[in-house]
């Protein structure tokens, strides 16, 4: 019966930890509370569960590097404007 136990808190910490992780998936923005890692091992009625969040976190680490790839070029783009005009004269004083 305790072995029983601890199974059903280890699957109740470890939903509890797999729903916080799709929420950040479907969420436009991820949550900025800190996540603890479970205490317990992953349960095996879990285990397919988690291999899809896991595909699911690397497709949008992919993203992110693109993103952040295009975003560098752009921000390189970006640096080569003149922040202000050049200052030069108008006119060139000859007699002066």
């Amino acid at each position: 019966m305790r072995e029983r136990d601890g199974e059903a808190a280890a699957i109740a910490e470890w939903s509890e930890l797999l729903d916080r992780f799709e929420r950040d998936l479907d969420a436009a923005e991820p949550s900025r509370e800190p996540w603890r890692p479970a205490a317990s091992p992953l349960p095996a009625p879990l285990v397919e569960r988690a291999r899809g969040i896991a595909r699911r976190q690397q497709r949008r680490l992919e993203r992110l590097e693109q993103e952040r790839a295009e975003t560098a070029g752009q921000r390189a783009a970006l640096r080569r404007v003149p922040v202000a005009p050049r200052r030069a004269p108008a006119y060139l004083d000859l007699d002066g």
